[in-house]
C-alpha cells in the first residue's frame, strides 16, 4: 500500500516489499523510525511501523505477534494524528494478523473498525480491502457474513480498484471460506452442500487468468503462476463434496512454479497446505491411508510452524480421521481431547486479547479526547488572545497581525498591491455619557457599535476595538474613495439608531477618521494620520455656529 504522505523512504520500502526484498524494506523503515523520532514526526513513524508490519508479513518464517504489535503501534499513531485512510489500511492489516493467529474476535473487531474508518472516506479502493479483511476474520464464526462481505469486496474493488483482476483476491478467499465451511460441516456430520456462488467465483477467476491481466498494486494479489496452481487445487477440493470422480493433480507438482515466487497472502506454503488438505481429504475418502498420512505430515509440517489456527485445526480433525480409519480408536480419542482442550485453551486467550484490545482501544480513545481537548483550550487561548471580551470584536493584537501582513504585502508588490485603509473613531463625549447614565449604560454604547460596525462593514473587514472608547476598521482591498462612501454609512448608521432604548435621552455620536495606506507606513504612522484625521472631524463637529451677519 503507498505510503499517504509522500516520503521517498516509504516509496522505497514499499518498492522493496512488492519485489519481496523484506529485509531491505525493514531497514528502511527503521531509518524512517529513527528520524521520525528524532523530529517528533508522528506520520512518518506511523508509516515505518506499518511498513515494518508488512515487512514481518511477509518474511519466512514471519513473527504474526511481532507485526501485529507493529500494526497496532501504526494505527495508535495514524489515529493521534488523524489519518482515517492510513488508520484503516493499518486496522485491516492487525485484523488479517489476528485471523492468521487464530484471535477472530479481536480480528473482526479490529476489521469492523477499518470498514467504518473506511467508509468514511472517499476513496472505495480502501474500503474494499477492509471489507476483504473483514470477511477474513469472520469465516470462522459466521460464513454467511464473511461471504456478504467478500462480495462487497469484490464489487468495491470492480469499481475503484481498476476492474475484475483485482478481485481475485476475494474470489479466491471466498473459494477457500467455501472449502473451510464445507469442512467443518464434514466435521460436525452436518450436510455440506456448495453455495452456487462459488462456481461463478470458479468462472470468474478462470476469466482472470486466461486474460493475463496484472493487477493493481492496492493489495497484494495472486500472479498468474499462483491461480494456475489453486484454481485445480479448489475445484479438486469442491469436486469431493459432489462425490465426483476428478483425477487429482499428480502430487505436488503443479505448485513448483508457484512456489518460487513468494507473494502474500496466497504464499507458497499457503500452496502448499492447502494441497495437503486437499490431497489428504481425497485420499482419506479413497481409503488410501499411506498417502494420507503423508498429507497430513505435510500439512503439519506447513501449518504448526505459521500457526494458521484454521488450517491446523482441520489437520488435526483430519489426523483424528486418519486414526479411526487406522482403527486405532483410543489415540484417535485422545487426539481429539486434545484437540478440544487446545480449542477450550485458544477460546481463552480470544477473550483475553478481547478484554486487552478492550483495554488498548479505551487507552487510545482516552489519548484522543485528551488531545482534542487541547486543541479546543489551544484554539479558544488563540481566540481570546485576539478578541475584546467585552465588544467581542478584535483587539489590538489582531489588528497588528493583520496589518502587519497588508503593509508587507504593499512593500513587496508595490504598483500591483491593492489599496488598503485604516479608519479611526472616537465615540464623542463618552466620559459624559459614563457620568451621567453609568459605566453599565456606557459598556452597552460599546456593545451596541460594536454591532453597527459588523452590521455595516463587509465579510473581509475588520473590526476592533483599541481601548476604551476608541475603535478601529481595518478595509482591506479598498481605496480611499470607496472608504469614504463605508465612512458616510457608517457616520448614517449611528446617526439613525435608536440610542435612547439604551437610557431615555442618551444621544450618541463619533468622530471618525481615515487614511489610506502607503508602501512606507508602519501601522504607527498609518494610525497616526488617521487619528489626526478623526480629531479634525471632531473639532470640525464640535465648534460654535456662527453668529448671524449683522
Amino acid at each position: 500500500m503507498p505510503s499517504g504522505h509522500d516520503d521517498p523512504s516509504a516509496a522505497s520500502a514499499h518498492l522493496a516489499l512488492i519485489a519481496g526484498h523484506c529485509d531491505q524494506a525493514a531497514a528502511l523503515a527503521h531509518e524512517m523510525l529513527a528520524s521520525a523520532k528524532l523530529g517528533g514526526m508522528l506520520p512518518r513513524q506511523a508509516d515505518a511501523f506499518l511498513i515494518l508490519a508488512r515487512a514481518e508479513l511477509h518474511r519466512e518464517p514471519p513473527s504474526p505477534e511481532l507485526a501485529l504489535a507493529q500494526a497496532r503501534q501504526a494505527g495508535h499513531l495514524f489515529h493521534l494524528v488523524g489519518d482515517a485512510r492510513q488508520e484503516s489500511d493499518a486496522l485491516a492489516l492487525a485484523a488479517l494478523l489476528l485471523t492468521r493467529l487464530g484471535r477472530f474476535e479481536e480480528a473482526i473487531e479490529n476489521a469492523t473498525l477499518a470498514v467504518r474508518l473506511a467508509e468514511s472516506l472517499p476513496d472505495g479502493a480502501h474500503t474494499a480491502v477492509a471489507y476483504h479483511h473483514l470477511g477474513l476474520a469472520t469465516h470462522a464464526r459466521d460464513s454467511d457474513y464473511a461471504r456478504r462481505a467478500l462480495l462487497r469486496s469484490i464489487a468495491l474493488a470492480q469499481q475503484h480498484c481498476g476492474g475484475e483482476a483485482a478481485t481475485a483476491q476475494p474470489r479466491l478467499q471466498l473459494l477457500l471460506g467455501e472449502l473451510y465451511r464445507l469442512e467443518q460441516c464434514r466435521q460436525s456430520g452436518q450436510p455440506a452442500r456448495i453455495d452456487p456462488i462459488a462456481f461463478d467465483m470458479l468462472q470468474a477467476l478462470r476469466q482472470i487468468l486466461a486474460s493475463g491481466t496484472e493487477a493493481p498494486a492496492l493489495t497484494p494479489q495472486p500472479g498468474g503462476a499462483q491461480l494456475a496452481a489453486l484454481l485445480p487445487l479448489i475445484e479438486t477440493g469442491l469436486g469431493s463434496f459432489l462425490a465426483s470422480d476428478d483425477t487429482l493433480p499428480a502430487g505436488l507438482a503443479p505448485l513448483q512454479d508457484a512456489t518460487r515466487t513468494p507473494t502474500d497472502p496466497i504464499r507458497p506454503e499457503s500452496l502448499r497446505g492447502l494441497a495437503a488438505w486437499i490431497f489428504a481429504r481425497r485420499a482419506l475418502e479413497r481409503g488410501q491411508l499411506a498417502q494420507a498420512q503423508a498429507c497430513i505430515a505435510e500439512l503439519l509440517d506447513v501449518t504448526l510452524p505459521r500457526a494458521d489456527q484454521r488450517l491446523v485445526q482441520t489437520a488435526h480433525h483430519l489426523h483424528i480421521t486418519l486414526l479411526e480409519q487406522q482403527g486405532r480408536h483410543d489415540e484417535a480419542l485422545a487426539a481429539f481431547r486434545r484437540l478440544r482442550a487446545d480449542q477450550l485453551l485458544q477460546d481463552r486467550e480470544n477473550m483475553a486479547s478481547r478484554e486487552r484490545t478492550a483495554t488498548l482501544r479505551m487507552a487510545w480513545r482516552q489519548q484522543s479526547r485528551a488531545l482534542a481537548e487541547l486543541r479546543t483550550s489551544s484554539r479558544q487561548f488563540e481566540r481570546l488572545s485576539l478578541e475584546d471580551p467585552l465588544t467581542g470584536l478584535a483587539n489590538r493584537r489582531q489588528v497588528e497581525r493583520v496589518a502587519a501582513t497588508l503593509l508587507q504585502r504593499l512593500r513587496d508588490e508595490r504598483e500591483q498591491a491593492a489599496p488598503w485603509c485604516l479608519v479611526m473613531i472616537d465615540i464623542d463625549r463618552f466620559k459624559q455619557i459614563n457620568d451621567q447614565h453609568s459605566h453599565v449604560i456606557g459598556d452597552e454604547v460599546l456593545r451596541a457599535m460594536a454591532r453597527l460596525l459588523r452590521h455595516v462593514l463587509r465579510q473581509h473587514d475588520l473590526a476592533a476595538r483599541l481601548a476604551g472608547d476608541e475603535f478601529v476598521l481595518i478595509l482591506p482591498d479598498t481605496d480611499e474613495n470607496l472608504a469614504r462612501q463605508v465612512v458616510e454609512r457608517l457616520r448614517g448608521e449611528i446617526c439613525r439608531h435608536d440610542w435612547g432604548a439604551i437610557a431615555p435621552g442618551l444621544a450618541v455620536s463619533a468622530s471618525l477618521g481615515l487614511a489610506g495606506a502607503r508602501a512606507e507606513d508602519s501601522l504607527a504612522t498609518l494610525m497616526q494620520r488617521s487619528d489626526l484625521l478623526m480629531y479634525a472631524d471632531k473639532a470640525r463637529r464640535d465648534r460654535p455656529p456662527l453668529p448671524p451677519s449683522v
